[in-house]
């Protein structure tokens, strides 16, 4: 009896289970059984439990044309090809496009700072009085005024004096400004808010007319520090001088300064002290550590990075300081508070000798370098401890 072919087909396809087809003539298991089998062997070899089963599932390769269902995760590429690819996008050429974003601020940064420098440069090496500048004549003269600097014994006595003022200057500031930022994390919203407009009023006041106030205050005859000393002291200032020797005057200078450097700092170290948790301060208090230790073993090295910035912009500030001098003392008595700025200024716009006055501004130039490549030096020493 010969069967329809077609018949034949769907009594083979009716006869087995929902989903499980008969072997072919040749004996090899359908497609649904392939997969049944695929799926057995997966289980016997999964013997890590459910998360190495799923590992394994995922690891293996879908036959050829073979879509996954939905929700499944494509299997991770080799490490090899990984490798490879990431070898690729290095060597990938990036063009010109990146260093032609740079050539506006390049080309504005040497207009400003570049030019300037080096005309004070070529000018240390030339000799640039008045009679030169009058008659315009250009002369040479190599380092003989970097020679005439450094043999004179009142350039580094200023010199010096400039170093250990900035050190003075910065360590007040500093200290200071971290009362002051710690004060402001412990009183009330009303009380901040008054603390840091006064910080920014006295921030905002302009150099020459904060340095013609302490000039007023510090007055022999007419000054409130004095009367405030003769009135609550036994002591009698009504006639007394804050500027007849070094050490007063420079009092006077120091604290005009570091009163207007303080709110930048207080107010940058209060804004990092917000960022501090506080259950590691309560962790710490729990241990028995006091205010001082807390802050020393727990704020501190928090800060670290803030007090470098800090530390060193206050450093090139305090090296630069000029306004202050020339308006409260004008370098006296007898140039005993000259500062390395007021020296350049006196011997070039005072003593026209311009050559000189660059030579010692070159050398001025080249020790805020320094103080930049020692921040930038720690900076990059702190990224590394960080990573």
């Amino acid at each position: 009896m010969t069967l329809d072919p077609r018949k034949r087909t769907r009594r083979s396809a009716g006869s087995a289970p929902d989903g499980v087809r008969e072997p072919d003539r040749a004996g090899r298991p359908g497609s649904a059984s392939a997969d049944a089998a695929v799926a057995v062997g997966t289980r016997r070899r999964d013997t890590g439990g459910p998360v190495a089963g799923a590992v394994a599932r995922a690891g293996a390769v879908p036959r050829a044309g073979a879509v996954p269902p939905a929700g499944t995760v494509p299997p991770a590429p080799p490490a090899g090809d990984r490798a490879v690819r990431r070898r690729a996008r290095r060597r990938r050429p990036t063009g010109a496009l990146p260093y032609g974003l740079l050539v506006p601020s390049v080309l504005l940064l040497l207009g400003l700072l570049g030019y300037p420098l080096f005309v004070l440069v070529r000018t240390s090496f030339q000799q640039l009085d008045l009679r030169q500048l009058i008659r315009r004549q250009t002369v040479w003269v190599g380092f003989d005024n970097y020679r005439t600097i450094l043999t004179d014994g009142e350039f580094w006595a200023v010199t010096v004096r400039t170093v250990i003022f900035a050190a003075v200057c910065v360590a007040l500031t500093i200290t200071l400004g971290t009362l002051v930022a710690l004060l402001m994390r412990r009183v009330g919203r009303s009380m901040r808010l008054l603390v840091s407009a006064g910080l920014l009023l006295a921030w905002a006041t302009p150099p020459v007319s904060a340095a013609t106030v302490f000039k007023w205050l510090f007055d022999e005859q007419y000054g409130v520090v004095d009367w405030l000393v003769t009135k609550l002291t036994p002591l009698d200032w009504s006639q007394h001088s804050w500027f007849d020797s070094q050490l007063p005057a420079f009092t006077v200078i120091v604290l005009c300064v570091v009163w207007q450097s303080i709110p930048f700092v207080a107010l940058t170290l209060y804004a990092g002290l917000t960022t501090v948790p506080d259950t590691i301060l309560e962790a710490a208090r729990i241990d028995g550590a006091g205010a001082w230790r807390s802050f020393w073993s727990v704020t501190g090295p928090m800060l670290k990075p803030l007090y470098l910035i800090l530390t060193s912009l206050s450093v090139i500030w305090d090296l630069k300081v000029f306004t202050q001098v020339y308006v409260i003392t004008r370098g006296g008595p007898d140039r005993q508070t000259l500062l390395i700025n007021l020296y350049t200024y006196l011997e070039g716009f005072g003593a026209s000798r311009f050559g000189v006055a660059s030579a010692a501004a070159v050398v001025m130039v080249l020790i805020t370098l320094a103080a930049t490549i020692w921040y930038v030096r720690s900076m990059i020493r702190v990224g590394e401890e960080e990573l």
